[in-house]
């Protein structure tokens, strides 16, 4: 009788394991494609925001003199008195704070969107990517928030030179050492509520208006650059109007604490935006807009343009 030889039946993948495997690399794709993104972004972007939070600082409550007329004067004096390395100070944190938050925020994005279902062809894509945006936009502030906190209190540091809450602020470690031994770990999370109410504003609208820009985009040009840059400048616009009284409260809250010259006066958001209007006017609540905005738009464009390259790059 002849012996028949089996026949070696090569094992076919799972269809379940390789979709979770390559969603999985997706994610992490993300996370690392938006961390990278921000920081590049922020090297170019962090002198505009320095000028940005002092200029958000200055004529608080009319307490503090206005010792900046403008962005250019502030660009010149900041210049003259701390060289040109003092426009970016606070560098490293910004970069721990952003490659946190945008990691996270454009990480998570696209799970967010998955869950809620939005396609481009769906029905209520813009209301999607808003609440999508805007929940990870949320997320990646908070987690982010303790770094943004140092970055500003850095940049505020040589401002408010005479100011005790600032002894010490040379650093970011020394910076991080000052706000646990005056104001205990609960002092890291100043500000984190607003922060992330701020940004999840902020990234509702740019992801949702980015995403509803680019589907119009596409009809009159191929995916890549341009579409992204055009996209990308659209959002950044309509983000700057959205955020800027979320982000003057957000360095007012950061700014005050236990020790510094004026304590602690504001509750929250909601008191800090009253008390400012009460004191200053409405139009103090867009108090360095020119400065958000110059800093805001080519950070939107950069991260964004950055985004979508590094996720080609490590696909």
């Amino acid at each position: 009788m002849t012996s028949i030889t089996p026949i070696n039946r090569v094992q076919q993948p799972n269809g379940d394991k390789v979709n979770n495997n390559n969603n999985n690399r997706k994610v992490f794709v993300g996370f690392v494609s938006g961390c990278l993104a921000a920081i590049t972004a922020t090297t170019f972007t962090n002198p505009i925001e320095l000028v940005k939070t002092r200029l958000q600082l200055q004529g608080e409550l009319q307490m503090s003199a206005r010792i900046y007329s403008g962005i250019g004067d502030a660009f010149v004096k900041i210049a003259k008195t701390e060289g040109l390395l003092g426009l970016q100070k606070g560098l490293f944190p910004a970069y721990l704070s952003q490659g946190t938050m945008q990691g996270i925020r454009l990480g998570s994005f696209d799970i967010f969107a998955k869950l809620l279902n939005a396609k481009p062809d769906g029905d209520y894509f813009f209301l999607k990517n808003l609440t999508a945006g805007a929940s990870a936009g949320a997320l990646g502030a908070a987690l982010g928030s303790p770094f943004d906190l140092v970055k500003v209190r850095m940049q505020a540091a040589t401002m408010y030179a005479n100011d005790p809450q600032f002894k010490g602020y040379n650093n970011s470690l020394n910076a991080f050492k000052q706000i646990i031994t005056n104001e205990g770990l609960k002092g890291l999370t100043r500000g984190m509520a607003t922060s992330a109410q701020r940004t999840g504003v902020g990234s509702g609208i740019q992801l949702a208006t980015y995403g509803s820009t680019k589907k119009v985009v596409l009809n009159f040009v191929e995916e890549g650059v341009y579409s992204h840059l055009l996209s990308s400048l659209v959002a950044g616009f309509f983000v700057t109007i959205g955020m800027n009284p979320f982000d003057v409260a957000r360095t007012r809250l950061y700014y005050q604490g236990k020790g510094n010259s004026h304590g602690e006066i504001y509750k929250g958001l909601m008191d800090c935006i009253f008390k400012t209007m009460k004191k200053e006017g409405f139009m103090a609540l867009y108090k360095g807009f020119w400065a958000h905005y110059l800093r805001l738009g080519p950070h939107t464009v950069l991260t964004l343009v950055f985004w979508e390259q590094f996720k080609v790059m490590f696909s």
